[in-house]
């Protein structure tokens, strides 16, 4: 076979420089072998390259660079990181000014790493109508936050809690909203004119609590919030207003439900505005925790004028903050001239009520089970909340706002004080409930006073120990006196009998075992 001789001076050149030979070997042979090795790359280079010779240069390559662009490969969405609710929630109330301050961020997280709280509650959105940070307005709807940026990094300040097992609970102030009541005048509550907005008598403006599209707008912030990583949202100001002029108030999107329907106008109104919110929350991100706060009276009775009932509440929030501040009660209460000087008997007495109040509420879901109808609220009307998810309501549901705070304008004051504090918790966990908040308008806390007191214990002899069985005939109580079975704080304890019970100094007895009781 006669061997090919390449006469082209542009091509060899290339062509043996693609297939690795030294131009310095002259000999043909060689060329041959190459050649022989490296036919199925020429047959590419001659398919490629001829399409680039013209007829007359075919020594000449045009060589052409191909730029392959790098594939773009998405961010992956990073999920937020939420702690689960603690069993027993110990949050203390934080501004925003005070989240923002590394000196004051710091002295919480030594509170929470040293002492009994594991939660902070941080304002997101206060009465003024402003959020405490920069939100994307391509999260919302016709209505755009407006951040006043007390909160510089809000992302950076969430970590920081996360890495020290904090708790994290945002707080936002519903209806009472002076900047978009001024902004969308449309939506807010007016006077009787039914043109002017209504204010009260701190010049503060609400909104209408029956405006579909302001639930809408503070739907869209907790869905925001949560999404960044904050693990529960707690609703405030979710009532109509108490201060003020309030009889010369006019409703333009719930006037007629309240018309129709007398006193109670209001509270359904509430309830109509729970059963959307919360469901319309959940959907959207489920796992959401949600809680919202009540007055102290709601405790023991209905507040038609603010629309606040706890029924209504304990069928659709996760939990409820009533805010049994003694300060708050007036001359006379329990028959005390200053309440304020008696907040044990005051919360103790506040909660005896809403653990009577959730028993009548499970006997009356349980009747609308065996009826196949919905839940009635003191048989007045029927709440809208669906029966089919609905389980019996738990005691644990109701996490008390506590004061932290002196009451200068209380008849009879006496400035507060460590053992008035710890009464406040006393009578939480002597009404068998372990969460609270704390309530201080500046985020001053003083260490010492979540200082658990030190219990004494007390050795039991032998001969005595027959006292601490845990044989099953029950009564189960709560014991101040620890036995050597139990050197732990006050705990429940099931006894063999109420006998038992007693000489072992337990209170709050109650029959049956521990843990079929763990809700009284």
């Amino acid at each position: 076979m006669r061997k090919p001789i390449l006469y082209s001076i542009g091509v060899p050149i290339v062509l043996l420089s693609i297939l690795n030979i030294n131009i310095g070997m002259p000999d043909i042979d060689f060329w041959w072998e190459k050649w022989t090795e490296k036919h199925e790359i020429w047959s590419v280079i001659k398919s490629e390259l001829s399409s680039t010779w013209t007829t007359n240069e075919k020594e000449k390559i045009i060589v052409t660079e191909v730029v392959v662009e790098p594939e773009i490969i998405p961010e992956p969405i990073k999920k937020p990181i939420h702690i689960k609710t603690p069993d027993a929630v110990k949050s203390v109330y934080v501004t925003a000014p005070s989240a923002n301050s590394e000196k004051k961020l710091n002295t919480l997280l030594n509170l929470v790493k040293t002492k009994e709280v594991n939660s902070v509650t941080i304002d997101v959105k206060t009465v003024s109508g402003y959020v405490s940070f920069e939100m994307p307005n391509d999260k919302f709807g016709n209505i755009k936050p407006t951040s006043n940026n007390q909160i510089k990094d809000i992302k950076k300040l969430i970590e920081t809690l996360h890495e020290n097992n904090v708790y994290i609970i945002g707080r936002v102030v519903l209806f009472k909203d002076k900047l978009l009541a001024e902004k969308r005048s449309d939506l807010a509550i007016k006077w009787t004119d039914q043109k002017t907005v209504w204010y009260d008598y701190k010049g503060k403006k609400y909104l209408d609590p029956y405006s579909k599209e302001v639930w809408d707008y503070n739907a869209e912030i907790a869905n925001h919030i949560y999404e960044l990583g904050f693990d529960e949202i707690n609703f405030d100001y979710v009532r109509f207003p108490s201060d003020g002029r309030v009889s010369q108030t006019y409703y333009p999107f719930s006037g007629t439900i309240q018309a129709q329907n007398g006193k109670w106008g209001k509270i359904m109104v509430l309830d109509k505005f729970s059963n959307y919110f919360t469901t319309k929350l959940r959907e959207e991100s489920p796992g959401i925790v949600l809680s919202a706060d009540v007055f102290w009276l709601v405790t023991n009775t209905d507040l038609f004028q603010i629309g606040q009932n706890l029924e209504s509440f304990l069928l659709y929030f996760d939990y409820v903050g009533p805010m049994v501040y003694a300060s708050h009660y007036g001359k006379g209460y329990l028959g005390f001239t200053a309440p304020d000087n008696h907040p044990y008997e005051v919360i103790k007495d506040a909660l005896k009520h809403t653990n009577d109040r959730i028993d009548l509420l499970n006997t009356e879901i349980e009747l609308a089970k065996t009826e196949n109808r919905k839940v009635k609220i003191k048989w007045i009307f029927d709440a809208e909340k669906d029966l089919e998810a609905l389980k019996p309501i738990k005691k644990t549901k109701i996490r008390a706002w506590l004061q932290w705070f002196s009451c200068t304008r209380c008849k009879g004051y006496v400035p507060y004080t460590r053992t008035k504090f710890r009464q406040q918790i006393k009578a939480i966990e002597d009404s068998w409930l372990n969460s609270w908040w704390v309530w201080n308008s500046r985020s001053n806390y003083y260490f010492d006073w979540y200082d658990k007191e030190t219990i004494p214990q007390k050795i039991i002899p032998k001969e005595e120990i027959s006292l601490c069985t845990m044989e099953y005939s029950p009564v189960c109580g709560k014991v101040e006196v620890q036995c050597i079975k139990a050197p732990c704080d006050p705990i429940k304890q099931t006894f063999s009998n109420t006998c038992v019970a007693k000489n072992a100094k337990a209170i709050g007895i109650v029959e049956g075992a521990c843990e079929e009781n763990t809700e009284k």
